[in-house]
């Protein structure tokens, strides 16, 4: 096959041509021109109009042949529409004014979602900068196909990007398992700038939003969707009880330092996991302590009752037996478990929305393992910008440019 086949092959044109094809300097020079008479589509509306002149010479970093570097150059013409007056044609391997053609970011594009991107520069031979333009290209062309109709149930959840409390914010479809909006941050405006990109008319179908009890976050969720239930994540109030009990052992081995240091050694875990996953030693040690009168005892214990609470499929019985185990905790003479209680109290209304709705951040927490994964086999992100491009990217699901040819 002729290297210009070649070229009409993986770039998929029909009005233009392959003029000459040289090589110099290690890389491909491939010269394309319009076909003569032929009208060529406007680039906002594809209407076909014939061309009135040309623009300067233009180059495209072309997917590599063989290793070697291919470069596209084409003098753009411009086309009189009748209803968007005079612009450029549509260039069919060009998406806007990207430097590297519709082929090259498709792929590109494709492996940034499975390897770190300098892997994929050194894999095509382009650098790092020209990875990350297919791979924003590649959002762009995606949000754009996307409408994101639909959408009902949200789950919102921050992740640290890096050393020193820097986070950035998430906002997770929980139906479709994908992650819509990521900002740095996990204050007020971060969230403030997810529903202003949102738009009035997505937030109005939303349904119910899960999230921990970060008051931000409640304020600017009542502040634009205060129609939408607000469901505090299970997953996050267990984890404030651990910390509870956590702290009520702490306490407590402080307290028998001097007449029993080795009571309470090592029986960290033992307290906070769940007993079907004791190991043996565990389970016999755990059931001796079990008979002593000791704070933390009580504490496991009310931690093991408050498990029931997530038992039940009405939210009328679901609340009598919170208020039971309000009761229980609030008089166990306990501050770490008495101070969590409170907490409940006060969020009480967002805790039994769960037996509303059903929903909670399980699926987030697994997603932003591999948001925390994309990190790390990048060795870190310098910018939020893209850090939150990459999150987008590899976990959106949005769709990548569709080619002629496939190249992997």
């Amino acid at each position: 096959m002729l290297m210009t086949s070649l070229i009409r092959l993986t770039l998929g044109i029909k009005d233009h041509r392959v003029v000459c094809v040289t090589h110099a300097d290690n890389e491909l020079r491939v010269e394309l021109d319009a076909k003569k008479n032929r009208r060529l589509p406007c680039s906002i509306c594809a209407r076909r109009v014939y061309p009135k002149d040309r623009l300067k010479a233009r180059r495209w970093r072309h997917v590599s042949l063989w290793g070697i570097a291919v470069f596209l150059y084409y003098r753009p013409r411009r086309v009189n529409c009748p209803e968007h007056g005079v612009r450029v044609e549509e260039i069919p391997w060009s998406i806007g004014k990207k430097p590297v053609s519709f082929p090259l970011i498709t792929v590109v594009a494709f492996w940034a979602r499975l390897l770190p991107w300098d892997q994929v520069a050194r894999l095509y031979n382009v650098s790092w900068n020209t990875v990350r333009s297919a791979v924003d290209a590649a959002v762009s062309y995606g949000r754009q196909r996307e409408p994101y109709q639909g959408v009902r149930l949200i789950g919102i959840d921050e992740i640290s990007r890096r050393r020193g409390h820097t986070y950035h914010t998430n906002v997770y479809d929980l139906e479709r398992r994908r992650l819509i909006w990521s900002g740095a941050h996990r204050d007020k405006d971060s969230l403030r700038r997810f529903f202003q990109w949102w738009g009035a008319q997505r937030t109005a179908a939303i349904e119910g939003v899960c999230c921990d009890m970060w008051q931000s976050y409640i304020d600017v969720i009542h502040e634009y969707c205060g129609h939408a239930v607000i469901v505090f994540d299970k997953f996050h109030i267990i984890r404030h009880l651990m910390d509870a009990v956590d702290q009520v052992r702490k306490m407590e081995a402080k307290a028998l330092a001097e007449t029993t240091p080795e009571l309470l050694k090592n029986t960290r875990y033992m307290w906070l996991k769940n007993p079907w996953n004791l190991t043996d030693l565990q389970k016999t040690r755990l059931t001796d302590l079990l008979q002593m009168n000791l704070k933390i005892v009580k504490a496991y214990l009310l931690k093991e009752l408050f498990r029931k609470l997530w038992q039940y499929h009405r939210k009328r019985w679901a609340a009598k037996y919170l208020k039971r185990w309000f009761w229980w905790a609030t008089h166990s003479r306990i501050k770490p478990l008495r101070d969590f209680a409170w907490m409940l109290r006060r969020h009480e209304e967002g805790i039994l929305a769960y037996f509303e709705l059903r929903i909670d951040n399980g699926l987030v927490e697994a997603m932003n393992n591999n948001a925390k994964s994309i990190s790390h086999r990048a060795r870190g992100y310098r910018s939020e910008h893209v850090y939150s491009l990459a999150l987008i990217h590899s976990l959106g699901k949005l769709d990548l440019p569709q080619t002629k040819h496939r190249f992997w």
